[in-house]
């Protein structure tokens, strides 16, 4: 019979550009949830944070933070900053590239993962906060 399992996870940032590895929590909400066959969803619910696939290899991070860096400067001028609340718009410009979600197939009761595949939620705010994250496993 299909089912749906949610759980709701909090991440401490530091502030800065911070990779946090999930892979673990969601292989344990899969199986938590008993599920065999289906899928399971790892979303971030903030909006200068992000969800990806990669290796996690520290070289990895950095290229990355890089790469994004070059897109959107954090020192950059951003209309966002304008409103005089926060100076975070370069880290909502790497969540829209990014993307807050990611599913992964579940097969045999085991995340359908590559051999190098990581799920990797990445934190852009320059502020140290508590986040939150939540893994949704459906299926059978």
């Amino acid at each position: 019979m299909p089912m749906i399992h949610t759980e709701k996870h909090v991440l401490l940032t530091e502030g800065g550009f911070q990779a946090f590895n999930v892979t673990e929590k969601a292989r344990a909400a899969v199986k938590t949830a008993g599920i065999r066959h289906g899928s399971v969803l790892v979303y971030y619910t903030h909006t200068t944070g992000a969800v990806i696939v990669v290796e996690h290899e520290a070289g990895i991070i950095v290229d990355l933070e890089d790469a994004l860096n070059k897109i959107a400067p954090p020192d950059g001028e951003y209309k966002h900053h304008l409103r005089g609340f926060d100076f975070n718009g370069f880290a909502h410009i790497g969540t829209s590239l990014l993307g807050v979600s990611v599913t992964v197939p579940v097969l045999d009761g085991d995340l359908l993962l590559g051999t190098y595949q990581e799920i990797l939620v990445i934190d852009m705010e320059p502020r140290a906060r508590q986040r939150t994250m939540v893994i949704q496993v459906s299926g059978e």
